[in-house]
């Protein structure tokens, strides 16, 4: 185990980048709330520099086969580019969730706590604020 004043400093840092991670993976997963929910009532996804405008929301049709038909050529799908990008930025928010919980030998509730933050909206944000409370509150029971 690292001594103390290193432990302190190194929790700091994974605090910071958990934090970090929190809100933007947070902010990430509102917006794809906001546009499964317009996917699903209007079939439309965002689509960019498509041939209809700089950002529109194109219309599909779902085939017999279950593919999505009726998109632009041009352009590209923001709708599943947000998902890309949201599924890189939760393993980077699972990473600092996994070097918290393993630094501070939490138990396995919290880390799943944590790590449903990445998927339930708006969960992000609070487990954020509480598990720093917590992590800063047992680093300073260290210090005495």
């Amino acid at each position: 185990m690292p001594a103390q004043p290193e432990l302190k400093e190194t929790v700091t840092k994974v605090l910071n980048q958990y934090r970090v991670a929190a809100n933007i993976t947070g902010y990430f997963l509102l917006l794809i709330t906001a546009l499964f929910v317009i996917r699903l009532t209007n079939s439309t996804d965002l689509w960019l520099a498509g041939p209809h405008g700089f950002l529109t929301f194109e219309h599909f049709i779902v085939d017999a086969d279950g593919f999505k038909t009726g998109f632009p050529t041009e352009g590209f799908d923001l709708t599943s580019i947000v998902l890309i990008v949201h599924g890189w930025l939760y393993v980077f928010y699972l990473y600092t969730d996994f070097r918290l919980w393993s630094l501070l030998k939490w138990n396995l509730g919290r880390f799943l706590l944590i790590a449903a933050g990445g998927v339930v909206p708006l969960l992000s944000f609070f487990a954020e604020r509480h598990f720093r409370k917590i992590a800063l509150t047992e680093l300073e029971t260290l210090k005495g």
